[in-house]
């Protein structure tokens, strides 16, 4: 058994395969090597695009490839190397996927799918710290937060940070648009920085804004967008 299973020691990243490409390519590439260095892990080999072409197209069909990565080697809590192995798995998934492609990021949002559902908040808060803001392999917190929005028989979760501010989805960003004015949670409220989301702010950096968003934006907003790595953009509100 590796630390990945043992103590949760390390993290994962899951790319959606679409027609032979990796549409977010760049912004996987970028997250993955930002969690390397907030979990202080060295890997002994380059984690650039050829890597993840090499792992995520080798399994030919369209899906996604979920990447593990965990500090190798002996120790307990204290690890005595911070040398990297991974492991990779692939799932067949077959859902739309959108991102906006134009300058225009309102009228292409316009084009994003739809599905709008019931939205509530996750009582219980998420730490601020930046080991929270990696896909941990230890997703406890993420565990018992999906049996709550099961038990409440709700469509979308929002997790809010121990300030009381909105920081992320169960699984996904958010993004939220009020008149022709977008924001996102600020990225030191403590959500993860998902690929999709960083393909926004890479893409549309002049027209979004980080803010502290509340629960009460949300209800005041003209539309609440899911961005995930899975699916990219779709409407929920």
């Amino acid at each position: 058994m590796n630390r990945g299973f043992l103590y949760g020691d390390g993290f994962f990243e899951t790319i959606r395969v679409l027609n032979g490409t990796i549409p977010l390519m760049q912004t996987h590439e970028d997250r993955i090597n930002d969690a390397l260095e907030i979990y202080q892990l060295e890997p002994t080999f380059l984690v650039d695009e050829e890597f993840l072409r090499s792992i995520a197209l080798s399994y030919k069909n369209d899906g996604i490839v979920r990447i593990n990565f965990f500090r190798d080697g002996a120790g307990k809590y204290l690890p005595l190397s911070n040398e990297v192995a991974f492991d990779h798995s692939f799932t067949e998934y077959s859902q739309p996927f959108f991102l906006p492609t134009s300058l225009d990021l309102e009228a292409d949002l316009k084009k994003a799918p739809i599905d709008k559902g019931k939205i509530a908040i996750y009582p219980e808060p998420k730490p601020i710290a930046p080991w929270m803001t990696v896909k941990s392999l230890s997703s406890i917190y993420y565990v018992i937060a999906a049996k709550y929005k099961e038990e409440q028989r709700l469509d979308y979760l929002l997790i809010q940070n121990t300030e009381g501010h909105i920081c992320e989805e169960l699984i996904s960003n958010i993004l939220i648009q009020k008149g022709e004015a977008f924001f996102i949670p600020s990225l030191n409220s403590g959500g993860v920085n998902g690929a999709t989301q960083r393909f926004l702010l890479r893409n549309y950096c002049f027209a979004i804004t980080e803010k502290n968003i509340t629960m009460k934006d949300i209800e005041d907003a003209d539309a609440v967008y899911s961005c995930k790595g899975s699916d990219g953009v779709c409407r929920v509100k």
